[in-house]
């Protein structure tokens, strides 16, 4: 399973969905996460929905299952669950994140 991470540090999910200017990029299985790569984006501007901005964000991870954060928003959760990617909220340390 490929997953997304946004974090500010590349050690703790930590940051917001709207929040992320690149994603980590892992592929997780049984024995856990293997890196695999980092996407540039761009932080999305506060208070203003960009529906163009948010489908744009959403390409850079397409093809992950599922995509960590500290919070998301209800659009942008809607938006990544409607093509299969599932949001999930969590804080704390990559190296913890489980299957």
């Amino acid at each position: 399973m490929r997953i997304a991470v946004v974090s500010s540090d590349k050690v703790q999910v930590d940051e917001r969905f709207s929040q992320a200017d690149r994603f980590l990029i892992y592929e997780q299985d049984k024995a856990g996460l293997t890196f695999i790569g980092e996407r540039a984006s761009e932080p999305m501007p506060c208070g203003v929905f960009d529906r163009d901005m948010l489908e744009w964000v959403a390409d850079i991870i397409d093809d992950c299952d599922k995509v960590f954060m500290a919070r998301i928003q209800d659009l942008p959760a809607r938006v990544l669950s409607n093509r299969g990617i599932i949001p999930v909220v969590y804080e704390g340390p990559i190296a913890e994140i489980r299957p």
